[in-house]
């Protein structure tokens, strides 16, 4: 019994250790557990200023060709192709009645590419506009 007497600030000592120890343990896992909630954010707020610098250059890119206006160049040096859709504008813009030089400007296009998208259309239909009612379409060879 004397000597548990003895021993008793030791084992306080010692229990009084590992409760310090344990919680030691606990804030250090709290500690880490933060540094990477604050790392993930970090990161965010990284990409959140990227896009925010990215969206302010488009907002001038857009400014500078909203003030250029329809009348900017065309850059020369390489051939236009003219897409499926701008070939549906230019012929259904001519359908409407607009003028080469209108199409050209209004879409960006060599008015010499106009001229000569609306003969090759008119050519290629003539065929079919010749046609009396009721007659089947030529077959194409």
């Amino acid at each position: 019994m004397q000597l548990a007497i003895k021993l008793l600030p030791y084992i306080g000592l010692a229990v009084s250790l590992v409760v310090f120890l344990g919680l030691f343990s606990a804030l250090n896992r709290t500690v880490e557990k933060l540094r990477t909630r604050l790392s993930k954010f970090e990161a965010q707020m990284q990409r959140a200023t990227e896009l925010s610098a990215g969206i302010g250059e488009l907002k001038k890119k857009i400014e500078e060709l909203e003030t250029a206006g329809p009348a900017s160049e065309i850059p020369t040096g390489k051939p236009l192709s003219l897409n499926g859709t701008v070939r549906s504008k230019v012929l259904k813009m001519h359908r409407l009645g607009q003028p080469a030089d209108r199409i050209a400007d209004n879409l960006r296009v060599p008015k010499g590419e106009v001229d000569l998208l609306v003969k090759v259309h008119q050519i290629v239909m003539r065929p079919y506009e010749q046609l009396p009612a009721g007659t089947e379409r030529p077959e194409a060879s």
